[in-house]
């Protein structure tokens, strides 16, 4: 069973990805997210970059509809994503509703420095909906090394708590933004 706080962080997630506010996910939302966050790094369609998030992205949602669509209505209600993501939590700790984390990366690391920066990181959670004041809140918590970047490691530690996390204090609740 969930916890209440994998509730609020799924709850968020679901929100966060539902671009239409509709209440419920489909392709076109997981279309608008890589429109997205493509268009924040001035990547657009038909370019190879756009064309790789993108079909990692359609697989994500092939995954998740076929997971989780229980009536075949070609979308994914949020007591269907969160029946489904309980189901694969008991399976694996890491369910395949969170991002293709290194492809986007690679993609958010724009200056291909190996790390995310304050800068490269506001674009992506931007591209999300997350306000300004909060990225930067969750920017400094997930800089556990406090070096002003964000490494991969801290990315997929970040990916992994906030997904499979049930300690209030993990710093991976933040991933994007507050609860």
């Amino acid at each position: 069973m969930l916890t209440a706080l994998q509730r609020r962080k799924l709850q968020l997630r679901f929100a966060l990805l539902d671009t239409d506010g509709n209440g419920y996910l489909s392709q076109r939302d997981y279309d608008l997210v890589t429109l997205r966050l493509c268009a924040a790094f001035g990547h657009l369609p038909g370019t190879p970059e756009y064309e790789r998030v993108h079909h990692a992205y359609l697989e994500l949602w092939e995954q998740l509809r076929g997971l989780m669509d229980s009536d075949g209505e070609g979308r994914i209600s949020l007591s269907q994503f969160m029946d489904g993501c309980e189901r694969l939590m008991r399976e694996q700790p890491l369910p395949p509703a969170h991002d293709p984390v290194e492809l986007i990366f690679e993609m958010v690391d724009a200056d291909g420095n190996g790390v995310i920066d304050l800068s490269e990181f506001t674009k992506w959670m931007h591209s999300y909906g997350v306000g300004a004041q909060d990225t930067v809140e969750a920017f400094d918590l997930l800089d556990s090394d406090d070096d002003g970047v964000l490494s991969r490691p801290e990315v997929a530690a970040a990916a992994q708590a906030f997904y499979a996390s049930n300690d209030p204090a993990d710093v991976g609740n933040w991933l994007f933004g507050p609860l």
